[in-house]
This record gives structure tokens, sequence and C-alpha cells, in this order.
């Protein structure tokens, strides 16, 4: 009887427990998606300061369409994607297509131009055929003002599609799409100006605030984490689960990774199965990250709350054979370069002792190479490296030999340590110019970022000029004018033949002046 009595006192416990964690708390919703169809995915982000609550606060800040998580792009392999971006902002911006191995050139991912405010501009980029699948993101990045504009919120999930694709069965499961953000207000609900990450402000799950996200026991689900914000580490932790990584910044892992706890860095993004605990309620969270003893501390909190209820499932096993994923590493390397992260007495923030400047290109690499890279952390605190339109393979860290588990877009970068990467520039489709940095956005807008040439050793000057091109195009379109528009030998003269004969046979850009 003793213990009949004590069994119904802990199943009374166990639904009070539910019950409170259902209380007043939001379910999990993903955020709404565009999906392509036929091959095009077609979509308008309007960039405007907008109105909106999040948790129990009012908030105005600069978000697309309305929507504070950011519309998610569905893509395929083979897709073109064709945006058209409306600039309703006091001040210009841009969009990149973060991790996508995609043209840096024209209208593609050029983060070199500049939409000007009241100005409408049309990106079409086309994904290849054989581009990985796995979740990428779309943000701001218009040097200076990166970090407060992703800190609004301008950015969104971008999913190439395709990621369990080699595991039939996995299809069907449910999937949540994560998107971690942090934003910190003023007492007017705006964004502020001073920013103070002892006090992180409200940080979110897919616009929410501590959801609730609902699994059966022994149900295998699909979670894809991005850590959207322009500063903030997430050290995440499952209470009572370990996660199995499919995927690091949209490239498949070796093999399945259990992990109980995962530093996730701003940019970066790790794709998971979760298997549901026992009937329960869980803390899906963050626990606290030290920058360095004179950087930003990150405290810890609860992000999301997971209910484990219902009947019961049985844990899915992945049967199918894995595939293989190639090793950079294991080809010959054509050059070796370092990269030192610093920070100056001024408080500049360093890429081999220079800030960037966008008329200098630090590295010039023909199109095929193999490059060997350190990145040197030569500061007290961390930083968090990242290159446009390629991934890398992590082969050491402080000289230890990284197991080789899959290819990353970012690494963290201890304080006053370095880390040896193998980097494939290897396809033709990232011919151009295009940068690297901390994508920690406070050090990149101080300086903290440089830029890479990748040509044709056939035709070097093609590679660098027209991304320039399109830089000048978009600073005249604001006044009215469009290179295409100009005669052949003005064009010449201003921008060079070579420029101009490679811009006019690329017929490069569609911009509909405002």
């Amino acid at each position: 009887m003793r213990i009949a009595r004590a069994l119904l006192i802990v199943w009374f416990g166990v639904l009070v427990a539910l019950s409170s964690a259902r209380a007043d708390m939001e379910p999990f919703v993903n955020p709404p998606e565009v999906r392509s169809v036929d091959g095009l995915l077609e979509v308008t982000l309007v960039a405007e300061e907008t109105a909106y609550t999040i948790g129990d606060r009012q908030a105005r800040t600069a978000i697309y369409n309305g929507i504070y998580a950011g519309p998610t792009l569905r893509v395929k392999p083979g897709d073109t994607m064709r945006i058209t971006l409306v600039n309703h902002l006091d001040q210009p911006t841009n969009i990149h297509y973060h991790g996508m191995t995609v043209s840096p050139l024209y209208n593609g991912d050029n983060v070199r131009l500049y939409i000007y405010p009241g100005e409408t501009f049309v990106y079409e980029i086309k994904i290849p055929e054989d581009h990985p699948p796995g979740l990428f993101w779309y943000h701001s990045h218009l040097h200076g003002i990166s970090q407060y504009q992703v800190m609004a919120g301008l950015s969104g999930a971008l999913i190439v599609e395709g990621m369990l694709d080699p595991f039939p069965e996995l299809a069907g499961i449910t999937e949540q799409n994560i998107v971690l953000k942090n934003l910190m207000l003023d007492d007017d609900g705006e964004l502020a100006n001073i920013i103070d990450y002892v006090d992180p402000g409200i940080r979110s799950v897919s616009g929410q605030v501590n959801p609730v996200i609902d699994i059966r026991p022994g149900e295998t689900q699909f979670w894809r984490i991005s850590n959207q914000s322009a500063n903030m580490y997430y050290r995440l932790r499952l209470d009572g689960h370990t996660m199995q990584v499919i995927g690091y910044d949209a490239n498949r892992t070796t093999h399945l990774v259990p992990t109980d706890e995962y530093l996730l860095g701003p940019s970066s993004r790790i794709e998971v199965l979760v298997t549901g605990g026992p009937e329960g309620t869980y803390a899906f969270r963050t626990e606290s990250v030290q920058g360095g003893p004179s950087f930003d501390i990150f405290p810890g909190t609860v992000l999301a709350t997971v209910v484990s209820k219902g009947p019961a499932e049985t844990p899915i096993a992945i049967t199918s054979p894995w595939p293989e994923v190639p090793e950079p590493a294991e080809l010959p390397v054509d050059e070796h370069r370092t990269v030192v992260f610093s920070v100056s007495d001024n408080g500049s923030f360093l890429v081999n002792n220079q800030t960037f400047d966008i008329n200098r290109v630090n590295f010039h690499i023909p199109v095929g190479n193999v490059e060997e890279w350190t990145i040197r952390n030569a500061s007290d605190g961390l930083h968090i490296f990242h290159v446009h339109q390629t991934d890398f393979q992590i082969v050491s860290i402080n000289g230890e030999p990284v197991p080789f588990e899959g290819l990353y877009d970012t690494i963290t970068v201890p304080l006053r340590s370095e880390v040896k990467i193998v980097i494939p520039f290897n396809q033709e489709i990232m011919t151009g110019a295009f940068v690297f940095h901390c994508h920690i956005l406070e050090h990149e807008d101080k300086g903290m970022m440089g830029i890479v040439q990748v040509y044709d050793p056939d035709n070097p000057d093609f590679a660098a000029l027209p991304g320039w091109a399109a830089t000048v195009n978009t600073a005249m379109n604001w006044v009215g004018f469009d290179l295409r528009d100009l005669p052949s030998d003005m064009l010449a003269d201003l921008i060079g033949q070579e420029a101009a004969s490679a811009y006019t046979i690329g017929n490069a850009l569609c911009v509909a002046p405002s």
C-alpha cells in the first residue's frame, strides 16, 4: 500500500511538472518558409524597421518581412534563387548567403554591394547541381554596421534539401528549425547603442522566448540549430539527452558524433538527431561562456523547454551505409599562409597587423589551389574564423591533430592559440573576390577582415575587377545611373579595359532603380 501510494505521489509530481511546463508557455513553431518551385526560389525581402512583440517586450528593430526570426528559404541543389531586396531602412544594407559555394560576382553573393535607402536590388544566385545539402543562413553583411543590422534581426535560415536523403530510415521524422538570436533593447524597445554582454538581453529560439518543444519518449527528431547572433556564443546542452551530430556548418559528418555539450560560435550551425527521453520535462539550455579575461562573458540560461510525453516510440537506428566525406588534407598542398588576429592598443581589430581595406586584396589565389592556413589568435579573447564561398578541414589545434569528422566554414580560435586548416579553392564558381574575417561581428566591423581573390590563371584580370565594377555600379545606381548605360569607351576609362570587357560580356547586374 505504501509503495502504491508513493508511486501515485511520484506520478502526480510528474503531471504537475508537465502541466507547469506548459502553463503560459508558447509551443515551439518553426519560422515561416518559402520553397523553390520548379527549380526557382523567388522571394522579396523587405528590410524595414518594424514593431513586434518578443517574450514580454515590445521591440522595434530592422527585420525582414516583419518576421524577427526571418523567413526560412528552402531550396534544392541546382535551383536558382532570385531574391529581391527592398531597402526601407535609413541606412545601406546588403545580403550574404553564409556557407554557400556560389559565385561572389555581380548580383551573386557579393558583399561589397551597397543597397542604399529606397533602393531595390535583385540577387540571382545559381546553386550548383552538386552543392552540399544542409543548414545555411543569410544575413546583412555591410562592413561597419554588420553587428547592429544582424543583432536587429536581419537574418534567416537557408536550407538546401538532402541532408537526410542517404538514410531512408529517417524519412518523415519531425524537423525543428531552431534559430538562435539575442536582442539587446533600450528602454524604448529599440536596439541598444551600448552592448553589455553581462546582460545579454533577450535570447530567443526562432523568435520565441523559452517555447515548449514537444517530443515523444523514444521519438527521433531532426534539429537544425543555427547561431544567428551577432556576437553571442552558446554552450548548448539538452538535459538528460545526448545529441547525435549529423552535420557541422552544412557539411555531413563522417559518422554520427555524440555530444552532451557543444560550443556553438556566432554564425555556426549544427544539425543533430535527438531521441526523446523518458516522459518528463527537460531544459534545452546554454551554459555560461567566458570570452577571455578582458572580453565578454556570456551567462547561461534556458533557451527552450522540452516536454517528452505521449505513446513511446522505438528509437530509429541508422542502418544505411554512411556516405563518404572527402578529406582535403589528403590532397597535395599548393600554398601555406598565416592569418593573425590581434587587437591594437587603441581598440582596432587587425588581420596581420592591418585593419580592413576594401581596396586591398590580402591573398591572390589561383583557382584549383589547396592551401594550408594557420589561423593565429594573438589576443586575450576568443575569435571565430570564417571564409566565404568554401569550407575547410581542421587539421590541428595548438599542434594537436584533430580527427577528421567533417568540414566546417567556421572555427573558434582560443585565446593565444593557433589552428591549422586546409582549404580547397578548387571550384570554378568561387572565382572572384570575397572575404574572410572574425565572425564576432563587432570585431569584423572594427577591422578584422581581409579579401581573397581567386583568379583563373589564364585570365587573371577577370577575377578581381568585376566585383569592383559591381560596387561602382551600385553607387552610380543610387544617383540614377547604371554602368550598362555608359558608352564602352567611358566605361573603360572608369574601371579599366579588362574590367569593361568582362563586365559587358557578363551583363552582370539586375538593378531596379529606385
